[in-house]
């Protein structure tokens, strides 16, 4: 039997990988890293701001009117071609040629044709303030319009064509196989116009809220060339220079102005500033303001809307960020509780002792406001319930009424402090706020630009 073999165990042990400290702890800091990174970039920043200007804030109301004018419409009294001798806006005297008539068109024509050797340097100074400022008041979301200026500079060049060659107008009609031709003077002095918008005869005691709804509005312009209908108007007059602006107003307007006798106007079309006589009045279907003017018509002559703003309320003081403000409530305690002491203001606060007896102890709060009736003091001076003496009496004021006061928190002493403001007026990013208040705000201060990432008491690093 063959001998047995002793077999051998082998045992096998499992390999385990050796923890390295150093990868975790390099995991931890960058995860932290990672955190505080995060919370770095989403966190608001604590931004200083210098009170280094003294601003004013003009408050502006703004209305639009209809104008209001002594204007005349003419008709023609036959059908045909029309052709102008002044320009819009020219001052016509009585006897002046305003137009001619002709059943053949062609007058247009012969007059262009006359006057092909060029235009005076007069004339291009005019066509190209006209140009200028239409370039001024391009808008690219409303292309079409530089048709419509196309025609009218085409129509302006005819115009001017006609008032060069006015003069020899018979010479240059002679011989001329024209046909019907009618020339139309003035019967009065005024300022000429080429628009009418059936509104001539408006009148203050017409006038109604209807007229204000100026997506109704139409107007028909009347060109050289075109051809008219008997009857169709050709052109109006205004005959005087004094224009009057009427708008439709409410209680609130009648509050703010109705004593006033003058109002300041800024014009949004042209930036425009005046000072206008004003008067209420009222008739059968609202009440309305007029303000009325002897000059500027002519600057006016093609509107028969104006935008504007009642310009007022400039108020100077100190400018400061809306968003540096925040408030904060304080204790009310009435005037006659504040009492004198050798170290200043304190009010008389009424304590016990172990044994129950009452003592009245001096206290000395911060009052960050004072009004009529009371002071206002920060609530870290005392807790709700405390009670009150008053100096030379036995009157008691429990304390507990709170009310909230504006301010900014300011970082002069390297911590944030509330400072109560007096804010005169606003808009949309800044205040105006009273200076040289008692506990306010000075020049050269410096606030958090944005309250709402601080704390008061809160320690600031510049």
């Amino acid at each position: 039997m063959a001998a047995s073999r002793k077999r051998k165990v082998v045992s096998i042990r499992k390999y385990r990988r050796s923890v390295n400290i150093g990868v975790i702890l390099f995991v931890m800091i960058s995860v932290y890293v990672l955190i505080y990174t995060i919370t770095y970039l989403s966190k608001e920043r604590i931004s200083i701001y210098e009170v280094t200007v003294q601003g004013s804030i003009t408050k502006e109301e703004q209305y639009t009117g209809i104008i209001l004018r002594d204007e005349t419409v003419y008709t023609a009294n036959a059908a045909g071609y029309i052709n102008f001798y002044l320009r819009e806006g020219s001052r016509a005297a009585i006897g002046d040629l305003i137009y001619t008539l002709d059943e053949s068109g062609h007058i247009s024509d012969l007059l262009f044709a006359e006057n092909s050797q060029g235009l005076k340097d007069s004339d291009l100074s005019e066509l190209k303030k006209d140009i200028s400022s239409y370039s001024s008041n391009f808008d690219a979301m409303n292309f079409d319009v530089i048709y419509d200026f196309k025609v009218d500079l085409d129509y302006s060049v005819l115009e001017i064509a006609g008032q060069n060659n006015i003069a020899n107008l018979d010479q240059i009609l002679s011989g001329q196989q024209v046909g019907f031709f009618q020339k139309n003077t003035a019967d009065a002095t005024g300022t000429v116009a080429y628009y009418t918008d059936g509104m001539e005869g408006l009148t203050r005691e017409t006038i109604t809220p209807e007229v204000f709804q100026m997506e109704n509005y139409k107007r028909t312009s009347v060109k050289s060339s075109d051809l008219l209908e008997s009857g169709n108007a050709a052109y109006k007059l205004i005959k005087s220079n004094h224009w009057t602006l009427i708008f439709p107003i409410d209680e609130d307007f009648l509050l703010r102005y109705g004593s006033r006798t003058s109002l300041p106007i800024h014009f949004l079309k042209d930036n425009f500033e005046m000072t206008a006589p004003l008067e209420i009045f009222s008739n059968a279907l609202g009440a309305y303001a007029q303000l009325s003017f002897d000059r500027h018509m002519l600057r006016y002559l093609s509107d028969r809307y104006l935008t504007f703003e009642i310009v007022e309320n400039i108020e100077t003081g100190l400018k400061i960020p809306i968003s540096a403000v925040t408030e904060k409530n304080f204790y009310t305690i009435p005037v006659e509780y504040l009492a004198k002491a050798d170290t200043g203001n304190v009010f008389y606060l009424e304590t016990y002792d172990q044994n129950g007896t009452a003592v009245t102890k001096n206290v000395e709060a911060r009052i960050y406001q004072e009004t009529e009736n009371f002071y206002y003091v920060d609530q870290s001076s005392f807790e709700v319930g405390d009670t009150l003496i008053k100096p030379d009496s036995n009157d008691h004021y429990k304390i507990g009424l709170t009310s909230p006061l504006k301010g900014v928190f300011s970082v002069n002493q390297g911590y944030t402090i509330f400072r109560q403001i007096e804010i005169l007026s606003e808009s949309e990013e800044y205040y105006i706020i009273k200076t040289d208040t008692p506990y306010g705000l000075s020049l050269y201060d410096h606030i958090i630009l944005n309250s709402r990432t601080v704390e008061e008491n809160q320690v600031i690093y510049q």
